[in-house]
């Protein structure tokens, strides 16, 4: 008691009879290694931050855990308290989306229907989504078939609303969008429309030698009835794929988003390559669709605790509990600079 009068007779001495009061509370966020301030001996109190990543199905379950987890925890030496913070509005998962590209008779369509198949994706194509809202007799519709019947282009923000809106429709979380983006004002449009509403995994790259897909596509032409299945037709699809396509798969490239899968070979082989492409990019949506938790601890450096330590600790207990990959833990260690309260004027002035 005596020590706790002196202390309190030297923070009033050392505040003075007209001291003002602070309305804040005060924390330095750089992690203590960063501060860059001289050193003064050993810091009392360390604050290590630890981010969560969690599987929404998983978010109950690991609150409680959390919870009698950190008990435990804090029931070691130098560990002092926790608090755990959650995001003040509700997390949702953001859709994933996968472009599909390749030449004409790349084989992309025989490799979306086994993915719709066997991994559950809703299967889009911009092409067959323009030509069902130009025969939908819709004021869109009509504005569309225009746009064809003269020749022109149709905007590209159509064609990026129809897709967006019929990812909404769908209500699904992985979707392949077919044979988009075909050209550079595709992908800035679709960047320009869609922002961070959807996710991209990546990209799928069938790729196949001209002569090869001109080959599937005369055969196909036999009995698939389209117009544009003929020599003449495909020499000019096949111009257009490698003048405006190419440029959008070397920008991928370039940020290491393409997986290039050799669609010369049988369809089993072909999938085999498909599939572990898509369970690459799985991995991508799922660290994306994970809910964010925080939680601080607070330990003193007597013994010694580092962020590392509690990071390892904390992640090795949750993937015994929840399995590997179900939750992610980073963390940091923030050094408390300053603490300062706040107090109430009108009370302070009767020391005045």
């Amino acid at each position: 008691m005596q020590a706790f009068r002196t202390t309190l007779a030297r923070c009033v001495a050392a505040c003075g009879t007209g001291a003002g009061a602070l309305a804040v509370a005060l924390r330095d966020a750089e992690p203590a290694s960063n501060l860059g301030l001289p050193s003064t001996g050993p810091a009392s109190k360390l604050v290590h931050e630890l981010s969560f990543g969690v599987d929404p199905a998983l978010a109950s379950d690991f609150k409680t855990w959390l919870a009698t987890y950190l008990k435990s925890l804090l029931q070691l030496p130098g560990m002092q308290g926790a608090k755990v913070l959650a995001p003040a509005t509700p997390f949702t998962p953001t859709p994933g989306v996968v472009f599909v590209l390749g030449g004409p008779g790349a084989g992309k369509g025989t490799q979306c229907g086994l993915i719709v198949e066997k991994c559950g994706y809703t299967h889009l194509s911009a092409g067959d989504l323009l030509r069902a809202e130009r025969k939908s007799g819709s004021a869109q519709g009509q504005m569309i078939d225009e746009y064809i019947k003269e020749g022109k282009i149709v905007p590209v923000e159509v064609t990026v609303k129809l897709l967006v809106d019929a990812i909404k429709a769908s209500g699904a979380q992985r979707v392949l969008v077919d044979g988009f983006p075909r050209n550079t004002n595709n992908l800035s449009g679709w960047q320009q429309v869609v922002g961070d509403s959807l996710q991209l995994g990546g990209v799928l790259f069938y790729d196949c030698p001209e002569e090869v897909m001109q080959e599937r596509l005369l055969e196909r032409g036999k009995t698939s009835g389209r117009s544009d299945d003929n020599i003449e037709s495909i020499k000019k699809r096949f111009t257009t794929y490698l003048n405006e396509t190419m440029p959008i798969l070397q920008y991928y490239e370039h940020q290491g988003m393409v997986h290039k899968i050799d669609g010369t070979r049988e369809v089993d082989d072909v999938w085999a390559d498909s599939k572990a492409a898509v369970a690459t990019m799985e991995r991508r949506f799922v660290a994306s669709d994970q809910a964010a938790v925080a939680v601080h601890v607070y330990s003193t450096d007597v013994p010694p605790t580092t962020s590392e330590a509690v990071v390892a600790r904390v992640a090795k207990a949750a993937a015994q509990q929840f399995g590997e990959g179900k939750v992610s833990v980073t963390g940091r260690a923030l050094l408390i600079d300053s603490s300062l309260k706040a107090y109430d004027l009108d009370a302070l002035r009767a020391f005045d």
